[in-house]
């Protein structure tokens, strides 16, 4: 049995902040989870405060920013106070139960270093829609079509690779996972679905996040 360790940056979301961690701390083989807010003006301290206060305090590691650093710096801060063999990327979102167990699964039979799997997800702005996205396999030479909040990896990739903390606007997640297949770090997928996601809600800037990704894919030789 693996252990995992649930990694969330927290950035002004107090809307869904609750939701989440309680989705997290009712998964079936819960190991730990560790908060990094992110310099946040609203209440999300004191709902984190509340859930730190509770039944699972003791497996609830929390870090302040007192400034906003971006969330590749929370990922990585986050990262390196993880102690679990696998650490499961989160966001303000909600997980099925049955999440870490799947993980846990995955790497049991899988001589894989990176997992990723499918999701739902639905418009921030309605509570009716909500549509399948599958955990479609990268050639690793177009634009990234893995969600990162379904992401997890062994604990030695991030020893050994670390988000690019280049802008506040974004984690640059699909450089951490470019830089890892490039060092030879192996990915599999689980078409399940094991979150929903609520797509538009983010309190970032995705005009300029999206600019520059843009720049930073032709770097990698990347035309998007």
């Amino acid at each position: 049995m693996h252990t995992i360790s649930n990694v969330l940056p927290v950035y002004n979301s107090q809307s869904s902040l609750s939701h989440c961690i309680e989705s997290i701390l009712k998964q079936k083989n819960f190991h730990e989870l560790i908060i990094i807010n992110d310099g946040s003006d609203d209440y999300s301290q004191r709902i984190i405060d509340f859930h730190k206060k509770g039944k699972y305090g003791n497996q609830i590691v929390v870090v302040m920013n007192e400034k906003r650093k971006g969330g590749a710096h929370s990922r990585n801060v986050g990262n390196s106070l993880a102690t679990g063999d696998i650490i499961a990327v989160c966001d303000c979102d909600f997980y099925y139960r049955n999440r870490n167990e799947v993980i846990n699964e995955f790497f049991e039979k899988e001589d894989k270093d990176i997992f990723y799997s499918g999701l739902h997800y639905r418009p921030f702005n309605t509570t009716l829609e909500q549509y399948k996205m599958d955990a479609f396999e990268w050639d690793f030479k177009s634009k990234c079509p893995i969600s990162h909040p379904t992401v997890a990896y062994k604990r030695n990739v991030a020893k050994n690779i670390h988000y690019q903390e280049k802008t506040i606007d974004s984690d640059l997640y699909e450089f951490f996972l470019l830089d890892a297949h490039a060092a030879g770090y192996t990915f599999g997928a689980c078409n399940e679905a094991l979150m929903l996601k609520v797509e538009g809600g983010s309190k970032r800037n995705a005009k300029e996040a999206k600019k520059f990704k843009k720049e930073m894919y032709k770097q990698y030789g990347v035309e998007i």
